[in-house]
């Protein structure tokens, strides 16, 4: 520094996690500190749920509605399409093996469903055991079973109990990001309150916007998939294998906007750029991530769900579920917020970096002439 005068290089400031400027100083050595690993995301995690087992409530209270509440049925609706495809297949004079096996499986389907389930929305809401795991049975006796009869009534209930499972998502959501953040930037109830309306609309956008794209992208691969078929049946079931694994991919990719909006409250695009910078500069982390989430999820549900609907010892079962789901979601908190703390630090670094190589060449070109 010359008569008062700061160089080019004397800061690199840029936005932080948190919203907030900070500043790196160009003098500064030390590399940023390594991101935590899967393994120390999840052990984070469940410290956090262990530090306030409230945050089970949620998912603890909907699969308790779920499994004692009462139960929206389409048994009846279902009944009419399986008459009407019954008798369609009878005219065509398929083997009445054939249209046995689509009435049972309709007649099933309709058991089971219980479209009451549509309040949870995961991943984009709280996750639910009950969801899969529908019984006729209960410890209180049998579950109260109100027909929805018309696919009008259908449609409007399922809107409904997702955009309401959307609004417990965005609650759970914030308020585990809520335990994760630091002290000082968790901000008051009343503030947590107001930000919940918005947290709430940008899931409903983002979750509109997954589906769209998801009934495009598969009406696109659907006829490319129809095109080769023709060609050659392997070809057609490569196409549709190919487009799954296209769809997954890209999910990886927007997993962390949900993060960004709920966490720190940021509009759709930024969190969307911010889970797109995280998942392109932590590809492996991030597979290993997800990959451990599915085998905690299928292997502890298969084991949670066990005991049957009419014996009081499902209740261990959804109890130790919703503490396992909630630790899982926490864990992608913790990970997301310092794996994005780190590439913020290192995007500062080659800044830094690219200055100081800027500023030497600026310095050499005179002498060279």
């Amino acid at each position: 520094m010359v008569g008062g005068a700061v160089s080019p290089c004397a800061a690199v400031c840029r936005n932080s996690i948190g919203g907030k400027i900070k500043c790196v100083s160009a003098h500064a050595s030390t590399p940023p500190a390594a991101p935590i690993g899967v393994i120390e995301s999840f052990g984070r995690g469940f410290e956090t749920v262990l530090s306030q087992l409230s945050l089970i409530a949620l998912p603890l209270l909907l699969d308790l509605f779920l499994w004692l509440g009462p139960h929206l049925t389409v048994a009846p609706l279902l009944g009419e399409v399986s008459a009407m495809l019954e008798a369609q297949l009878r005219d065509a004079d398929v083997p009445a093996e054939m249209y046995g096996t689509v009435r049972l499986a309709l007649q099933d389907a309709g058991e089971s469903l219980n479209v009451v389930g549509f309040l949870s929305t995961a991943p984009l809401g709280v996750p639910s055991m009950m969801v899969a795991n529908a019984s006729a049975g209960t410890p209180l006796g049998s579950v109260l079973r109100v027909p929805v009869s018309s696919g009008a009534a259908l449609f409007g209930l399922t809107a409904g109990l997702s955009v309401m499972g959307l609004f417990l998502g965005a609650a759970f959501f914030g308020l585990i990001a809520r335990r994760v953040l630091p002290e000082e930037q968790r901000g008051s109830d009343e503030q947590m309150l107001e930000q919940l309306w918005g947290h709430w609309l940008r899931l409903l956008g983002f979750a509109a916007t997954v589906l769209l794209a998801m009934l495009l992208f598969g009406f696109v691969m659907a006829m490319l998939s129809a095109l080769l078929s023709m060609l050659h049946v392997l070809l057609g079931g490569m196409a549709t294998s190919l487009g799954i694994a296209l769809w997954i991919w890209a999910l990886f990719f927007v997993a962390f906007t949900v993060h960004g909006v709920v966490m720190h409250n940021r509009e759709l695009l930024p969190a969307l750029r911010n889970s797109l910078r995280l998942v392109r500069r932590n590809m492996p982390a991030v597979t290993g991530l997800f990959a451990l989430i599915m085998v905690l999820s299928w292997g502890l549900g298969f084991l949670w769900s066990l005991p049957p609907g009419d014996s009081w010892l499902l209740l261990a079962g959804i109890t130790a579920h919703a503490f396992v789901a909630t630790g899982v979601v926490a864990a992608t908190f913790h990970f997301y917020q310092d794996r994005l703390r780190w590439c913020d630090e290192m995007q500062a670094t080659l800044a830094e970096q690219k200055c100081r190589a800027q500023t030497t060449q600026g310095k050499e070109k005179p002498e060279g002439n």
